[in-house]
């Protein structure tokens, strides 16, 4: 029997407000309507995170209700979805809480043929002078479901075994900068070996409460559940420097991965500012088949000031350098800095 581990509500978390194109019904019943409202309401002042400004919300909210005086018995739905929307936008989110429309799907900035159809995590492997570096990008995936944590976890294996060099290399960089988006679960498990038990990544709601989402054990005991018995390749990475590379594509799920790296003390990172969709979402269904993605927690680590937009790197790429210049200057450093690499220690640096 296979765990969902807590995670029913998280595992459509993070995700960009991308939809695939339906038209929705233009009218609904006033009955139906009023559902809808009373729900996203009860949501949003039970779970969300609070207004900017009490007042905004207040006159948003009065909008919103106001659109029933008067009215018969059918409602435009645009125009409700409109109301619903000025609500939101007055929610101290950064505009990571949003309405999916009755009939759309979430998407993500990549090309799925079917929800099970994942490209596979890419792995390359980088020759510096002190030994060779595998690169790991984890991929995107857009399917939101916990049943999408086995399908991408056999790709990763495939690919890691298909990699035969894989075992030479003596250092690890994990580019994120292809993560724009989408459910973090299935990546999250595949790099459990990564975390620690002192990780310092928090989620932090909207009364300040700090709570732990990194647990290695859970993670651990979801590749067990949900992989096939293979060993991760990442293991033999689990101390030691690492780095990780982020970017501006770097987004919602992304950027969750991004912070629970940063929770363990032994990271670096590396690249450009992330794209800014720091918080975690939940998503509930709406009476009318909308889909309502509600902000629910700040990020922080430890006790730290919460996050705010991007996440800025240690050390930023050199604008003046290509893409490919800044994943060498990556590549020198984990080597190294790698236990694990041809070095004497006296040979170990910091990047400026």
């Amino acid at each position: 029997m296979r765990l969902a581990l807590g995670i029913s509500v998280f595992t459509a978390m993070f995700f960009t407000a991308a939809f695939a194109a339906e038209v929705p019904v233009e009218t609904i019943s006033i009955t139906l309507a009023r559902d809808v409202v009373n729900k996203t309401v009860e949501l949003v002042e039970s779970r969300g995170l609070y207004p900017r400004q009490q007042a905004e919300y207040d006159q948003a909210k009065a909008a919103l209700l106001s659109m029933f005086d008067g009215q018969g018995v059918e409602i435009n739905r645009q125009d409700l979805y409109a109301r619903i929307r000025k609500v939101l936008r007055t929610l101290d989110t950064n505009g990571h809480t949003f309405l999916i429309p009755a009939g759309r799907q979430m998407t993500v900035q990549r090309k799925q043929t079917a929800p099970n159809d994942l490209p596979p995590p890419t792995f390359q492997l980088l020759k510096t002078s002190y030994g060779t570096v595998l690169r790991w990008t984890p991929p995107p995936i857009v399917n939101s479901s916990v049943n999408a944590i086995e399908p991408y976890l056999k790709r990763f294996h495939d690919e890691a075994q298909a990699t035969s060099e894989i075992s030479q290399a003596c250092a690890l960089v994990v580019d994120l900068s292809e993560q724009s988006g989408g459910n973090a679960w299935p990546p999250f498990v595949a790099m459990y070996p990564l975390f620690g038990n002192a990780n310092k990544a928090r989620w932090v709601d909207r009364d300040g409460k700090r709570t732990a989402f990194v647990n290695p054990a859970n993670l651990e005991r979801m590749n067990r559940n949900y992989g096939d018995g293979r060993n991760i390749p990442l293991k033999r990475f689990n101390s030691g420097p690492l780095a990780v590379v982020a970017g501006k594509r770097t987004s919602s799920a992304g950027e969750m991965l991004l912070i629970a790296l940063l929770g363990e003390a032994r990271v670096q990172t590396f690249g450009n500012t992330s794209s800014g969709q720091t918080t975690a979402n939940a998503t509930y269904a709406l009476p009318d088949g909308s889909t309502l993605v509600l902000t629910q927690s700040h990020y922080a680590l430890g006790d730290g000031p919460i996050y705010r937009g991007g996440v800025e790197p240690m050390h930023p790429f050199n604008p003046k350098e290509t893409q490919n210049d800044g994943l060498t200057t990556v590549a020198n450093w984990a080597a190294e800095n790698s236990p694990h690499c041809r070095h004497d220690e006296s040979n170990v640096v910091t990047p400026n």
